[in-house]
């Protein structure tokens, strides 16, 4: 009972601070998950979001579930992803019973693209962090940089190029292990 209530609070933390969605939540649980409370590797975070981006739904709904799947199997899931999802809800729910009138004024325009503002820098911190996990070999940066190119350049769909990755990953991979 005491970890799924450690669990809660964590992933409340993560929800109240993952403004900009699931790739500003990254940071915080590293933070959060793997730093303070050590319940997995930065690795496997990594994994799970990678799983979380090509499954439907929402990617913070998605990995808060799988990491807290891992941490307490089903009953760790459930209170992973509505832990996570709480502070939005209430936060949400404030913002249109409170806030609606005032969002045209200029100090509150100003705070939300502050916000934004700190979501672009999160969502950069979580991109260097993810690419020092992800790139470790040659394959891993023929592989960004064929991605970013194709996404960033030609705006292709990247659902695609993540199937193309876990095929070609698949691939190389066995052959690492032949080897």
């Amino acid at each position: 009972m005491k970890r799924l209530l450690e669990l809660f609070v964590a992933f409340f933390r993560v929800g109240l601070f993952t403004f900009g969605g699931g790739y500003s939540m990254l940071p915080i649980v590293d933070k959060e998950i793997v730093q303070k409370k050590g319940w997995i590797t930065s690795e496997e975070v990594m994994d799970y979001y990678g799983i979380a981006q090509v499954s439907m739904g929402l990617i913070a709904m998605n990995t808060s579930a799988l990491i807290g799947y891992k941490i307490h199997k089903k009953t760790g899931a459930v209170v992973a992803a509505f832990s996570a999802a709480l502070p939005s809800v209430i936060i949400i729910t404030l913002i249109a019973l409170f806030l609606e009138p005032y969002m045209t004024l200029p100090w509150v325009e100003s705070m939300f693209s502050t916000i934004r503002i700190v979501v672009a820098a999160l969502i950069v911190d979580t991109t260097l962090k993810m690419g020092k996990t992800g790139i470790i070999d040659w394959f891993g940066w023929v592989s960004f940089i064929f991605a970013f190119v194709l996404i960033t350049f030609l705006d292709v769909n990247p659902i695609p190029l993540i199937i193309l990755a876990a095929i070609s990953g698949n691939i190389v991979g066995r052959k690492r292990v032949k080897a």
